[in-house]
């Protein structure tokens, strides 16, 4: 059950223009982790302590390719409750940017299509309004019908088009129950910005590279918006390809029928 105080957190990222969030597998160790055995990876650690102190403990999202070793943490596994390390390195900066639904290549740039600065109110309450008021929303996923609206005064920058002339596939997934975020606008309506992202029609849209690419970006392109962003190391670079990195040690074994 979500208390009032997670309800009305949830409602505040829900009424805002975004989150950032990325994630990626930890056991088995994915070899996109590779850097996770590097300085500054290494030096950092969750929570703080004598030896863990400033950007060797924070947890962040990686902005402009640097101070990024507290981007991708994962559990510790010490016995301690809420330790956190970050041996994962940068796996979960390994993505395709830039792909829109019906599109036959990604341009890594374009982040959700038509998302730009725009708020939402609830209501007619901005998420300060809320705040001011201690209101929560009791079920924020699935508000009532109507209550969730798009403030129009944030949305004059909108241009919800795909990334390419003459998309091949339009958008299939229109009910409301299945967009997480955003689901009271209209499909296809100029409120509906995210239209032509990737998960409004799955297997649509093309990905740069099946395993995904450092930095979700084409090499020389460097870091960008919607979370591309990378930390070069000397075993990997922005740009890299998932495909092409190299195989590690055997970490795991799945066998058919096991649970």
């Amino acid at each position: 059950k979500v208390g009032p105080i997670m309800r009305q957190a949830l409602a505040t990222l829900l009424l805002a223009s975004g989150a950032s969030g990325h994630a990626a597998l930890s056991f088995p160790r994915p070899r996109n982790a590779a850097d996770g055995s590097l300085a500054p990876w290494t030096s950092w650690a969750y929570p703080c302590d004598k030896t863990h102190s400033g950007a060797n403990c924070s947890i962040s999202f990686c902005e402009h390719g640097h101070d990024c070793q507290g981007s991708c943490p994962i559990a510790a596994r010490s016995g301690v409750k809420g330790a956190l390390t970050a041996s994962n390195g940068q796996a979960c900066y390994w993505f395709s940017n830039g792909c829109t639904v019906g599109c036959a290549r990604c341009d890594g740039s374009s982040n959700h299509v038509g998302h730009g600065s725009q708020r939402f109110l609830f209501k007619g309450m901005s998420a300060a309004a809320l705040r001011a008021r201690n209101l929560s929303i009791e079920d924020p996923f699935s508000p009532p019908p109507g209550a969730l609206a798009l403030n129009q005064t944030t949305a004059k920058s909108l241009a919800i088009a795909p990334n390419c002339a003459d998309p091949k596939t339009a958008p299939t997934v229109c009910d409301p129950r299945l967009r997480t975020a955003n689901t009271q606008a209209a499909c296809g309506s100029k409120e509906d910005v995210y239209y032509y992202s990737p998960w409004r029609a799955p297997g649509a849209a093309p990905v740069i590279d099946a395993c995904g690419m450092a930095g979700g970006r084409f090499p020389g392109q460097g870091v960008g918006g919607a979370g591309a962003q990378f930390q070069n190391s000397s075993v990997m670079r922005q740009g890299d390809a998932g495909s092409a990195l190299p195989r590690g040690p055997p970490a795991a074994v799945w066998r058919a029928g096991d649970s």
